[in-house]
């Protein structure tokens, strides 16, 4: 069995690994579940070892791991997730036993949903992405790579979501709109319409406010 690495180990990063563990209870997947964090001075939180990304590089621990990105920035997820590709390192799947999955949906390595989510059929998360407590990914909707959809997000069918997008918490996503990629969606916006690339959308109904610049949502 491989090990688990919670990469972020902060407060996203303890609520993942809640989710890892009671996923292991379930269905022992992972031999030991641990914390990687290139900023932490701690050795251990939450119950669970840190480590630094290069030191099980240099020992060879990571060619019996796996990898999960437990940050909600798109951008700080995209950084990591190349530094792993570019090591050559695996990524993971974790999803909350008590979330729905079709048997039709696709979810690519790196992928992390929380509890109470349903991801309907032929939906496809994209690598990388994050669904969060609560949420609904209705049927044939893509999730691109990086994205993060906050909790109790509705997405109606057949919608398509770009990479490195970050959806506020209670949005609502009418069926078949598309938004582009690196866009930020405000918390509790309704969105009516298609959204272009690189803006920075809310209100009922959203609408573009101004360029998504710097690419950050937690300031």
């Amino acid at each position: 069995m491989k090990e688990l690495y919670i990469y972020c180990a902060g407060g996203f990063g303890k609520e993942v690994m809640d989710v890892a563990r009671r996923l292991n209870v379930s269905k022992p997947k992972w031999s030991d579940i641990h914390f990687l964090d290139d900023i932490s001075l701690e050795s251990s939180k939450y119950g669970a070892k840190v480590y630094k990304l290069d030191d099980l590089l240099h020992s060879g621990a990571m060619s019996r791991g796996e990898v999960v990105i437990a940050n909600g920035e798109p951008v700080v997820r995209e950084n990591l997730s190349n530094r792993l590709a570019a090591n050559g390192v695996s990524m993971g799947v974790v999803v909350d036993v008590s979330t729905l999955v079709a048997d039709t949906a696709i979810l690519e390595p790196g992928v992390v949903v929380t509890p109470l989510c349903s991801i309907s059929s032929d939906a496809r998360l994209k690598r990388n992405a994050s669904v969060n407590t609560m949420s609904i990914v209705g049927h044939d909707v893509e999730i691109g790579e990086n994205s993060v959809i906050s909790s109790m997000v509705n997405i109606g069918g057949a919608c398509k979501i770009g990479k490195n997008c970050y959806i506020g918490m209670g949005a609502l996503i009418k069926e078949s709109i598309v938004i582009g990629d690196n866009v930020i969606i405000g918390m509790g916006s309704v969105i009516y319409n298609d959204i272009p690339n690189d803006v920075i959308a809310l209100g009922n109904p959203a609408r573009p406010m101004r360029p998504n610049t710097d690419k950050k949502v937690f300031k």
